[in-house]
């Protein structure tokens, strides 16, 4: 079992999902089971736990049907956290609990307008952080998270995401140099240096993995994925995650790992 490359991580930070979250922001029809969907939050909770994760819970709030995907509203980069400026407006008011967490546990700062971010469209992969160029994320955005980030090491890279909804929806981190990540959807020059495995077609959404040290999460019903992370020498867990792929959500989603 490979080790992760990216340091310990010790807490999650997570929001329960909301008994309105079947009116969240999203392209499916599908009707969502709000029961469900709380009981899948539930083993996603615990396997963190498994994993040695504490979690920290950010207070629920019904009035925010999205807010169980609590990633989009901060980004953590070492001891700094960034606050989002989120475009959709019926999301702004997410912010509010997580940053006043956040001030408690981190340096925070904020990305403010024109910028428009969302945690979802940022990949931090060692000392290099892409950014996703989206529907919600903007470069103005790129911007401001350069001039945070400019007293590190880190280099910040945009991109130009296409078809889904976030750059982590094509592409997540699994740790030792690895990613993951579905094709088409942007441009992969950027990822030179790194390892990649690219997921079967029809097996699009298990690009979204959760990798906490040295175990991935994935998806549960994608096969050939998991085969393919095995074989890297990653451990793997699945989780049943259909009524968060019917909100648009995935596993990195639903947590702020820290």
């Amino acid at each position: 079992m490979k080790s992760m490359g990216a340091g310990s991580v010790r807490h999650a930070l997570v929001r329960p999902v909301p008994y309105s979250y079947d009116r969240c922001i999203r392209t499916s029809r599908e009707k969502i089971d709000v029961a469900i969907a709380r009981r899948q939050h539930d083993e996603y909770c615990r396997a963190l736990q498994r994993l040695g994760l504490s979690l920290i819970w950010i207070r629920g709030d019904n009035a925010l049907p999205d807010s169980c995907f609590v990633e989009d509203t901060a980004v953590v980069f070492g001891e700094k956290a960034v606050i989002c400026n989120m475009r959709e407006k019926s999301r702004a008011n997410e912010v509010t609990e997580v940053a006043k967490v956040m001030g408690e546990l981190k340096e925070t700062y904020r990305i403010n307008p024109p910028a428009t971010i969302d945690g979802g469209d940022v990949l931090v992969v060692e000392d290099r952080v892409f950014v996703g160029i989206s529907a919600r994320t903007n470069l103005h955005a790129v911007a401001q998270l350069k001039k945070i980030l400019g007293n590190s090491r880190m280099n910040v890279v945009s991109v130009k995401v296409h078809r889904v909804l976030h750059l982590k929806s094509a592409c997540t981190y699994l740790g030792n140099g690895v990613v993951i990540l579905s094709k088409g959807c942007f441009d992969t020059s950027i990822l030179q240096g790194l390892g990649k495995i690219i997921v079967p077609r029809g097996e699009e959404y298990a690009a979204d993995c959760l990798a906490v040290s040295g175990t991935v999460l994935i998806a549960r019903d994608h096969a050939e994925t998991r085969k393919l992370v095995e074989k890297e020498g990653f451990r793997v867990e699945e989780l049943e995650m259909s009524e968060f792929r019917k909100g648009d959500g995935a596993l990195t989603c639903l947590s702020i790992i820290l």
